[in-house]
């Protein structure tokens, strides 16, 4: 080792000693015929004092430049209580540079000088030796290490999957390989291994996990990456409470030993249906109530017009109730968040402890208005078809959150019960919510068979599952459909014949034929609930090298153009 001890290491009790020490310039401060610098390595901070002798070397130092020092412990007299090394410091004897610095691209350790986030990621190395990065890689390192020792406890095995695979239905774009001996003929990249892990419980590995990377070429945003990590876990012969035990005991393992907090199990449930209903999201945040009131029947003899016409047209009026006097400029902003979810805006009623006001105050009967007068405060009340009117009352439930800061706390729960189908407005027919291979809730498995109307979408629940914490989707599953004639209805309904389903799924469906057990599982997210215990704005923080907001790699500059002779090998041009 060229090192005899890290820069973290060192403490009085030490005093004496003959080390040797190696890192990075941190910070350089020169006084005459002396200077001190401050040497960083990834375990800390140790203060150098560099005398006379070694002045042609400091004079030319720079800072980032690594350094190689031998010298002498010694108690400092100005004690640094800020530093983990502050009691003592180096008397260097010998200093060597072992790769000199060029002037930074960017302030890497001063707060005060901002950088954008495009100019760290096309320096992320440089960007990497912040602290609290760092901190975060160890940090997902050690949840790792905590994931396979929760699961090889519970007896689980990790077993790998393709990484070059066929491509399938999984809900977003497959990155496609040409194949270089297979002309015209393409791989892809694993959206996640649906197919592979239940081909396992099929060979009876009844206890599959893996921490597996997957890949997806959809659109970017602040927690979604096209390559990402999964906790991909798969059980036989369970049912939903057994696959969510696991979670749960799995989750409150990471939050007990990397951030000292216990989570009491089991978690809380919700169906699909009541937090859509109650909060306008199918994964709420629950840090915070809001929850809406259903005021339907209120206004169906109203004298509003929009409103009867809502409730005439089988669709709901929703209200939410502030103990807060909303400005007209805040109700503004309230408004600007409706119309993104194709709403005109939201109506309003406030009342100031005298008089009712807002924009529908005057139209109000007699019976509404002594409704609207028995609180004060402020109430917003949107009226139509009850998935878009309760998306866009849950879209104005956060922006209050927001607003009031009231996302405080921890909120983990379940919801339960999604939709078999959602409907796909593109494709004009009926699509899985999930994956096709999503079993129904009991008793709903005679509504399989024929395809489905745009209306009936949503009626059949399935056995499907998502794990929320703090608003955010951070894992899910469902039990799987194993009887081979309820998945050819689910496939006939999804119309999937016969002959595209054995195009598509054909190795599963031939596997089931063999004896398949009833089996189950979960997938997290696993840099999106490190996003989440971390507290991070962006999943891009908690990934070594991920791709900017743009789809691309600025550091390596990629993608990037192929060369004319390995496109030629591969049997494909660029027009």
């Amino acid at each position: 080792m060229l090192r005899t001890h890290t820069c973290g290491e060192l403490t009085k009790k030490d005093e004496g000693k003959e080390v040797v020490l190696a890192g990075w310039a941190h910070n350089i401060r020169k006084f005459g015929k002396k200077a001190f610098v401050d040497l960083r390595d990834r375990y800390g901070i140790t203060q150098l004092v560099l005398d006379e002798k070694l002045k042609d070397i400091y004079d030319s130092l720079t800072k980032e430049s690594v350094l190689i020092v031998s010298g002498k412990v010694e108690k400092r007299k100005d004690i640094n209580p800020e530093m983990q090394t502050g009691e003592i410091e180096i008397m260097a004897n010998t200093l060597v540079v072992a790769s000199k610095a060029e002037r930074l691209p960017f302030e890497i350790f001063n707060p005060s000088v901002e950088s954008t986030e495009e100019t760290r990621l096309k320096y992320r190395y440089l960007d990497l030796r912040r602290g609290e990065m760092q901190r975060m890689l160890e940090f997902r390192f050690r949840a790792e290490m905590i994931i396979r020792n929760y699961f090889q406890m519970k007896e689980f095995v990790e077993v790998e999957t393709p990484q070059l695979s066929k491509p399938t239905p999984e809900g977003a774009r497959d990155f496609l390989i040409p194949s270089r001996v297979i002309k015209k003929n393409f791989w892809a990249l694993p959206q996640s291994p649906q197919q592979y892990k239940q081909l396992l419980m099929v060979a009876g590995i009844d206890k599959y996990f893996q921490i597996v990377r997957c890949f997806r070429d959809e659109d970017l945003r602040k927690d979604r990456q096209y390559e990402f990590t999964q906790i991909d876990v798969e059980m036989s012969f369970v049912d939903e409470n057994d696959v969510m035990a696991l979670a749960e005991g799995m989750t409150s393992v990471l939050y007990s030993q990397l951030l000292g907090i216990k989570l009491d199990k089991p978690f809380p449930k919700i169906t699909w249906h009541d937090a859509l209903d109650k909060y306008g999201s199918d994964k709420p945040d629950l840090r915070f109530e809001l929850s809406f009131v259903d005021v339907t029947t209120d206004f169906e003899d109203s004298g509003l017009r929009i409103f009867e016409a809502a409730v005439k047209g089988g669709g709901v009026v929703k209200a939410i109730f502030l103990r807060e006097l909303l400005t007209r400029s805040e109700i503004k902003k309230l408004e600007d968040v409706a119309k993104t979810h194709g709403f005109p805006g939201v109506a309003w009623v406030k009342y100031d402890g005298d008089e009712l006001s807002g924009s529908i105050a005057s139209k109000l009967t007699d019976n509404l208005k002594q409704k609207f007068s028995k609180k004060k405060g402020t109430t917003l009340i949107m009226a139509g078809e009850w998935l878009p009117t309760v998306l866009a009352l849950g879209g104005i439930r956060l922006a209050l959150g927001d607003k009031f800061n009231l996302k405080k706390g921890l909120s983990v729960l379940w919801v339960t019960e999604f939709p078999l189908f959602e409907w796909s407005e593109t494709l004009k027919s009926a699509t899985p919510m999930h994956h096709p291979f999503t079993s129904p809730l009991k008793g709903f498995e005679a509504h399989l068979g024929e395809k489905i109307s745009k209306e009936d979408t949503l009626n059949i629940p399935s056995r499907a599952y998502d794990i929320v914490i703090n608003g955010v989707e951070i894992g899910g599953g469902s039990i799987r459909i194993t009887d081979h004639e309820l998945q050819e209805k689910m496939l006939k309904t999804l119309g999937i014949n016969k002959t595209v389903a054995q195009e598509k799924f054909g190795m599963l469906l031939d596997a089931f034929k063999y004896g398949v057990p009833p089996h189950g599982g979960i997938a997290f997210g696993f840099d999106r609930l490190l996003q989440v215990m971390l507290q991070t704005d962006s999943i891009r923080d908690v990934i070594a090298f991920p791709k900017n907001k743009s789809g691309r790699a600025p550091m390596e500059d990629a993608p990037s153009k192929a060369d004319k002779e390995a496109l030629k090998e591969l049997g494909l041009r660029c027009k």
